[in-house]
């Protein structure tokens, strides 16, 4: 018998979460009561003005909206709003990766990280909610800087039953442990879909905006304490939300080398190529039907250190899973491989090899 949850069947074979965090400029999470819709901010109990709001600004920006909650009943109407936005150093550029063409001479734009920076506003109700987050985004006004971690739960059982099935228990389990003071300066809220069912129970920390998946209590123990063993991340994290997919994997495997100091430092990458190339392992039989992988040069800068990585599709590592519990059939989900990692020398021009990886699949235990 199948299993009947995707998050069960998905782990049995072994999926790799890297790579899977949602790449987003800016969070804006606002406290809505439960139950939620499948599609939130689609609901008819929230005011129209809300959500033609938000339908219009996801159309233009690279905004990611979702819907929090204590998991405490209230029969208070005052409104949470978390507003977490991509800190961007003087001179850097808030867009995405730039994939250039080194045959017309063009250089990508290098990108910054450094984190988001967090304003929380209360409210009397969700009716101000609109007129809030103008007056903010026009200068008019600001909110009270976020000095806490957040930790978002998905429970969102209404877009898939996994959420439900697994979120609910950790969301409660890892609020006991905060309320026990295992997890410092942290709120754990409920948060609406962000992707990511098959990997249940899911979460995002701001203000990083890292991804993590198949979570623990040991691991989001470790996470928001920064110690223990950090290869245990290697089976939950999903990536960091402020690079492109591809690029995550790169990410993680400098993390699991540095340890946990890897998150005190700003990292600036650019990618110098972004290619599609035909897979020349296939065989005289497979000519008909080529395979076209994408292959990636990145740049990637920390703490004075330049690497160099080359970052391949991998069709070994190429699985056909359900993305979520009601898709009908399972689909191919891409997957990627650090080929080569060069450690340049930043004050000369000789480059030394760093290391070759090959990161392996996630333990089906």
């Amino acid at each position: 018998m199948k299993p009947s949850f995707c998050a069960i069947a998905n782990q049995q074979i072994g999926e790799d979460l890297i790579g899977t965090a949602g790449h987003y400029q800016t969070y804006v999470l606002i406290e809505c009561p439960t139950p939620w819709d499948a599609k939130v901010f689609k609901s008819k109990n929230l005011p129209a003005d809300l959500r033609n709001y938000v339908k219009a600004l996801k159309a233009k920006q690279s905004v990611q909206f979702l819907a929090i909650n204590r998991g405490k009943a209230t029969k208070s109407s005052a409104v949470t709003i978390l507003v977490y936005e991509r800190i961007v150093p003087s001179g850097s550029v808030a867009t995405g990766s730039v994939a250039t063409d080194n045959a017309a001479g063009r250089k990508a734009n290098s990108q910054t990280l450094e984190n988001y920076r967090g304003y929380e506003f209360q409210l009397d109700d969700i009716t101000q909610v609109v007129d809030c987050l103008e007056a903010h985004w026009q200068g008019d006004r600001i909110g009270k800087p976020i000095t806490q971690q957040d930790i978002l739960i998905c429970t969102h059982g209404m877009r898939d039953k996994c959420c439900a099935r697994f979120g609910q228990p950790f969301f409660r389990e890892a609020s006991r442990s905060a309320e026990q003071g295992n997890l410092p300066n942290t709120r754990i809220w409920k948060v609406s879909h962000i992707g990511g069912h098959r990997f249940a129970p899911t979460a995002i920390s701001l203000p990083d905006g890292r991804y993590y998946g198949r979570l623990t209590l040991a691991a989001l123990q470790a996470i928001v304490t920064r110690s223990g063993p950090i290869q245990q991340l290697s089976t939950v994290y999903r990536g960091w939300g402020l690079l492109p997919e591809p690029v995550q994997i790169l990410e993680r495997q400098l993390m699991l080398e540095y340890g946990w100091s890897w998150f005190d430092h700003a990292m600036t990458y650019r990618v110098l190529t972004d290619r599609t190339l035909t897979d020349a392992t296939q065989t005289t039989n497979e000519k008909s039907s080529s395979k076209h992988l994408r292959q990636l040069l990145v740049e990637f800068s920390v703490q004075a250190v330049t690497y160099q990585a080359k970052i391949v599709q991998d069709p070994q590592k190429t699985v056909c899973t359900k993305a979520s519990c009601s898709s009908a059939v399972a689909v191919p989900m891409v997957k990627y491989t650090v080929a080569e990692c060069i450690q340049v020398k930043t004050k000369t021009s000789e480059a030394t090899e760093y290391k070759t990886v090959t990161i392996s699949s996630a333990p089906t235990s």
